[in-house]
C-alpha cells in the first residue's frame, strides 16, 4: 500500500508539470521568418541591391513600447539605445552576414494588410565610432514592411536613424541619416 501512495503524488506531480509546460509552450509564438531585397534609390546606397532576411521570435508588448517612448522623452536617444541593446526579439541581416539583433518588433493589421515594424540598435564599426562622424548620432536601424494576405509585400528601410521626442509638437520622430532611401521589395515568408 505504501508503494501505491508514493506513486500517486508522483503521478500528480508529472501531470502538473506537463500542464505547466504545455501552457508555457502556448504562450511562446512560433518564429516568423521573411526574406526580401533592399534596393538603394539614393545616397551612398543608390543603385545597389542586396538580399536580406529577418526572423522575429517575439513581438514587443504595448507596455514595452510605452516604456521606450517614455525613456526617449525623458532621457533621450542615448538611454533608449542602451535599453534596446538588451532586447532580443529576433535578428535582421544581409544574406551572408550576422546582422543586428531586433530590439523592437511590432505587428498590426489594417484590413487585409499586415504591417511589421522593426527597430534595431545598429552595430557601428570601430572606424565609424573612432572618427565620430555625424552617422554616430543615428544609432538605430528601422524597417517597416506592408504585407498582403499572401504574406508578400514591400516596405522602407533606414540603415541609420535617429529617434527623438519633439517637445514642440509632443510627438516622437524618426529621422533617416543623410538622403538615404532604401526600398524593401519582394518581401515574402522564408520557409
Amino acid at each position: 500500500m505504501k508503494v501505491k501512495l508514493s506513486r500517486i503524488p508522483l503521478l500528480v506531480l508529472v501531470v502538473f508539470a506537463s500542464v505547466s509546460l504545455a501552457a508555457s509552450a502556448q504562450e511562446k509564438m512560433a518564429p516568423e521568418a521573411y526574406t526580401g531585397v533592399a534596393i538603394g534609390t539614393g545616397g551612398t546606397f543608390g543603385g545597389r541591391s542586396v538580399s536580406f532576411d529577418f526572423r522575429i521570435t517575439s513581438y514587443t508588448t504595448d507596455q514595452e513600447v510605452q516604456n521606450f517612448a517614455q525613456l526617449v522623452k525623458e532621457k533621450g536617444q542615448g538611454a533608449l539605445r542602451s535599453a534596446l541593446e538588451k532586447e532580443d526579439k529576433g535578428r535582421i541581416n544581409l544574406v551572408g552576414t550576422t546582422g543586428n539583433q531586433i530590439a523592437v518588433a511590432r505587428k498590426r493589421q489594417e484590413g487585409e494588410k499586415t504591417i511589421i515594424t522593426i527597430v534595431t540598435a545598429r552595430q557601428m564599426s570601430f572606424g565609424e565610432l573612432y572618427n565620430s562622424g555625424r552617422s554616430v548620432d543615428y544609432p538605430f536601424g528601422f524597417l517597416q514592411v506592408t504585407l498582403d494576405a499572401t504574406g508578400k509585400g514591400t516596405g522602407q528601410i533606414m540603415a541609420a536613424a535617429k529617434i527623438r521626442f519633439n517637445k514642440k509638437t509632443g510627438q516622437h520622430e524618426i529621422e533617416s541619416f543623410g538622403n538615404q532611401y532604401i526600398k524593401a521589395t519582394n518581401v515574402r515568408p522564408n520557409r
